[in-house]
């Protein structure tokens, strides 16, 4: 901050060095012959004897030192010479310079290069001469100032405090580079204050030269002492603390802070210290102004603007309180009426506080209050604020209501800005009807820029506009027809582009939202969606029209591929990550950057593809990764999502113990990844998970028990404190999938007593192990053995198993048995359903005991089953294979009388068996279900026809 210097100021410091004498300023004035005047404010001294010569310039931005030794000014000169020597060049079109010789001819031997190079030494001598100037001036400079400060206190006549002030001006000139500047004049200032109090009435330390004090510490502060430059800017408020005291005992006007001197105290605390500080220098001015001991302390707007523009731009959570306080500050003293601005500020400051819902209220309920005029800055950031509240659909209700009072109003009315601000508020509720209502508020700006009745509603479409009503599209691209509307928009914009609208060309925003919609649209109703995001990717990558993609752009057309199940979608995003890394490489777009985000989706895409070497080129992707992280590129650092997506390719491989096992190797690599110092790459639960099923879709002998032992080192890791990995229902039913999948002839016994291990843990307060319906239902599966599967001791045992299953769920706390389980248990007894001994069996009777507990059974199951409405057509199809022909002609009597024709009795006591493949291929299993009572099947979801 500079100041006007007063006439009477001494503006020029004289020095002239020889080898045998120092002259003082006045024999500097005494060599009259040898100035040079350059300006009013330039004065030269030269001594021809010793050939040195020195300049000290004031009150004059020209000659200002900072000139001196500032680089961006001596940048700026070199570029300016260069320029100039170019220009010159250029007049000869050879392209080198041409001077003559002594006979006339020109001359070649000099080029453009070998003449920049000479330039360039010639500025770096000049560079180094300046620099050994500026270090005379400051040792002529300090040693003058040493011996000034030395001299007796009174002694200091006219001539000598006028060199001291002088000195002192010549130090603050040099307070944006040099460190030693702001102590210098200090320690001169409160020399010339000891020589007033020492009787001498000549030397007046006045406002001026407390007010460059002040300055050259506050220069200190922005541009010297980084470091310190809150020590800095604390001694500026002290000093001018000092100087207000010492002004209450001098009656003198002239020595007293002036509106300048709080000023400059005022910007730099603020800028420094920040508006909490400032917040206290702006009470200690309303103190003194208030108190009448200095009406130069009045604080004016522009004090309190700049207080509430820091708490508005500071990002604190409590921004938005004090700035409202500060408001009603303003209302209560009454020393500035808080104006539009102020209002202004205070609401944009409950915005960036970012408290939801408090931060909204507080902002309509300060628009409701405000004295001053409202303006549409007022209206569009309290919208804002409402946009970001995340009420939703209260925050809709409210943005709408402000829009209608404005368009209402007579004073003000809605611009481009308001509309564009409701059209946010709109896509962060996140309504389905968010785009619906954007069209709306499109529709209506498109009008008004085609209207020109009236001139006073006009708030033209801009790009922000159509890119929100794009967002809200693409935000709900799920939808059908969203995407297909997104792309219109965008077609929509480039053909107005085209037909010369500027304002209407697509930024790559705009195309990145497009893309973002395609990567939502759902399959079903988009079955070109993941290819309509590629051909968009695909236009900015070879128009040159277009704007460049970003890894954003790539990453959004990897998730469509990645979502889509279409033969060739894997082979598709592996060629896109292989350009994007081509072009990363040959650096084609300054911004596309191959990342995690990208090579994930990349093996969500192979894992999709069911290709048969997709896990192997998945794995061999992580690996490439892994070797660029480990060449230096820290981005590239494989994650947990990049694990889980090799190992969910594997599970899904169909390739056995091989998958199984690659699947153990990636844990085991995560576990030493994780001990090795990287902790977002430690496994969890859903990391085992994903190995159980790996073992789980293997299919071998041993899958059951290699599931169970991944199953306890989880409970153990969870026992030892790992709240990240912690088994949970999910994980049971994997490991009971196993088991039922695995060739173990116990594996129904195996089953139930890790279901009651569930229990247990469960009722010793692990929620995660809770049993539910499909866990019995898991359970019961297990129990489903081949009809050739194992002798007859082993199927009564794997029978009593599902008996005891099923009677526990139907009167379990964990859930009911729905029209699943009870299928499921009657498949059970179909497959366990015991063959009729040999002529040679000594257990005749045993057997036929056997096969009537089967009978009582499977009519107990039937009738619990219709009491229980969960009578499905999978149950229908498993009771037809379990039940004796009469005891299914029995148990459906009720409600196929015309449907089954009449069979011959069944004898238990028949050893021979009875044909009956007439009997059970007469009716479909869908036609009979369709005359079943409805109170029989009103609770079977599993099956159309559920409900009526």
């Amino acid at each position: 901050m500079k100041f006007r210097k007063s006439s009477s100021t001494v503006a020029v410091v004289l020095c002239c060095f020889t080898s045998m004498h120092e002259p003082s300023l006045a024999d500097a004035f005494q060599l009259n012959k040898t100035y040079r005047i350059h300006s009013p404010l330039h004065y030269k001294v030269q001594d021809t004897n010793t050939r040195i010569s020195t300049s000290l310039y004031y009150s004059s931005d020209e000659f200002h030192p900072s000139r001196w030794a500032d680089p961006k000014q001596r940048r700026k000169n070199r570029k300016r010479y260069q320029k100039n020597n170019n220009q010159k060049n250029q007049k000869n079109p050879s392209g080198n310079l041409e001077t003559k010789t002594k006979n006339g001819h020109p001359s070649r031997h000099l080029n453009n290069s070998n003449t920049n190079g000479f330039h360039k030494k010639c500025f770096i001598r000049k560079d180094a001469q300046s620099s050994q100037e500026s270090k005379a001036k400051k040792q002529w400079l300090k040693r003058n100032s040493d011996a000034m400060l030395l001299t007796t206190p009174g002694s200091l006549q006219k001539g000598k405090w006028h060199e001291l002030v002088s000195l002192l001006k010549a130090w603050s000139k040099r307070s944006k580079f040099d460190e030693d500047a702001p102590l210098y004049v200090e320690q001169l200032l409160q020399r010339l204050t000891q020589e007033r109090v020492s009787g001498n009435p000549e030397a007046i330390a006045d406002t001026e030269l407390y007010n460059i004090l002040l300055d050259t510490w506050a220069c200190a502060a922005l541009f010297l002492l980084p470091e310190s430059s809150e020590t800095a800017s604390q001694r500026a408020r002290e000093i001018l603390r000092h100087f207000q005291d010492s002004s209450n005992h001098d009656e003198m006007d002239v020595f007293r802070p002036n509106e300048q001197s709080f000023s400059m105290v005022f910007d730099v605390v603020n800028r420094i210290e920040g508006p909490q500080v400032t917040r206290r220098l702006l009470g200690w001015m309303e103190n003194l102004y208030s108190t009448g001991k200095n009406p130069h302390a009045k604080p004016s707007e522009k004090y309190y603007r700049t207080i509430l523009d820091s708490y508005a731009n500071s990002g604190h959570d409590n921004a938005g309180l004090l700035a409202e306080g500060l408001v009603r500050h303003m209302l209560a003293t009454g020393i500035v009426q808080p104006d539009t601005v102020c209002y202004n500020l205070a609401i944009k400051a409950w915005l960036r506080a970012r408290k939801g819902r408090q931060s909204a209220e507080h902002a309509q309920q300060i628009l409701e209050e405000m004295e001053a005029p409202k303006d549409i800055v007022t209206y569009s950031t309290v919208i804002a604020a409402w946009g970001a509240s995340g009420m939703r659909s209260h925050a809709v209700d409210s943005a709408e209501k402000l829009l209608r009072e404005l368009m209402d109003s007579t004073e003000l009315q809605p611009n481009t800005v308001v509309f564009n601000t409701v059209m946010s508020t709109w896509v962060k509720s996140k309504d389905p009807m968010a785009s619906k209502r954007t069209r709306e508020l499109l529709n209506l700006m498109e009008g008004s820029q085609y209207d020109s009745s009236s001139s006073q509603h006009y708030f033209p479409p801009d790009l922000i506009s159509y890119n929100t009503h794009i967002h809200a599209l693409s935000q709900h691209g799920s939808l059908p027809g969203y995407a297909q509307q997104a792309n219109g928009v965008l077609d929509q914009m480039e053909l107005s582009h085209e037909q010369g609208l500027a304002s209407f060309r697509p930024n790559l925003f705009t195309y990145n939202l497009v893309i973002d919609a395609w990567s939502r649209a759902s399959e079903k109703d988009e079955p070109e969606a993941a290819w309509n995001a590629v051909r968009v990717l695909r236009r900015l990558i070879t128009s040159t029209r277009l704007p460049d993609p970003d890894t954003y752009s790539f990453n959004q057309a990897f998730a469509a591929l990645a979502k889509s199940q279409k033969e060739g979608a894997a082979a598709m995003a592996v060629q896109l990550l292989q350009y994007m890394e081509n072009a990363h490489r040959l650096k084609m777009h300054k911004s596309v950057r191959p990342d995690v985000i990208g090579y994930t989706s990349v093996i969500l895409a192979l894992t999709r593809s069911k290709q048969a070497d997709s896990a192997e080129r998945a794995e061999a992707i992580l690996r490439r990764m892994k070797e660029r992280h480990a060449n230096g590129e820290s981005h590239m650092k494989p994650n947990r999502a990049c694990f889980h997506a090799v190992i969910d390719c594997w599970a899904k491989s169909d390739k056995g113990t091989l998958a199984a096992r690659k699947a153990e190797a990636l844990l085991q690599e995560m576990e030493e990844l994780c001990a090795n110092g990287l902790p977002k790459v430690a496994p969890n639960t859903y990391t085992y998970n994903a190995v159980l099923k790996s073992w789980e879709k293997s299919g071998t002998r041993c899958c059951g028990n290699q599931a169970q032992k991944h199953l306890e080192r989880m409970w153990k890791l969870h026992q030892d404190g790992d709240s990240t990995i912690a088994p949970d229902d999910l994980s049971f039913k994997i490991v009971i999938d196993a088991i039922s999948k695995s060739e173990s002839e116990s594996k129904a016994q195996k089953a139930l007593r890790l279901l009651r291990r569930m229990d247990k843990w469960y009722q010793s307060g692990y929620e995660n192990a809770r049993p539910n319906e499909e866990t019995y239902t898991t359970v019961l599966s297990s129990c489903t053995f081949p009809a050739d599967h194992s002798d007859f001791k082993t199927r009564r045992k794997a029978l009593d198993t599902a008996i005891f299953t099923l009677q526990e769920l139907q009167s379990s706390r964990y859930g009911q048995a729905d029209d699943v389980a009870y299928a499921t248990f009657m498949k059970a007894c179909a497959n366990l359903a015991l063959p009729l001994p040999s002529k040679m069996d000594g257990g005749r009777q045993r057997h036929k005991e056997e096969r009537l507990m089967l009978r009582e059974v499977i009519r107990a199951t039937f009738k619990q089953c219709c009491e229980d409405g969960q009578v499905g057509e999978t149950f229908l199809e498993h009771l037809k294979n379990a039940a004796p022909p009469d005891l299914y002609m029995q148990l459906l009597s009720e409600a196929m009388l015309d449907q089954i024709p009449s069979c011959p009795a069944f004898e238990v006591d028949d050893c021979d068996p009875i044909d009956f493949k007439d009997y059970r291929q007469c009716g479909s299993v869908a036609e009979l279900f369709k005359q079943l009572p409805y109170e029989w099947r009103c609770n079977a979801l599993s099956t159309t026809g559920g409900t009526d």
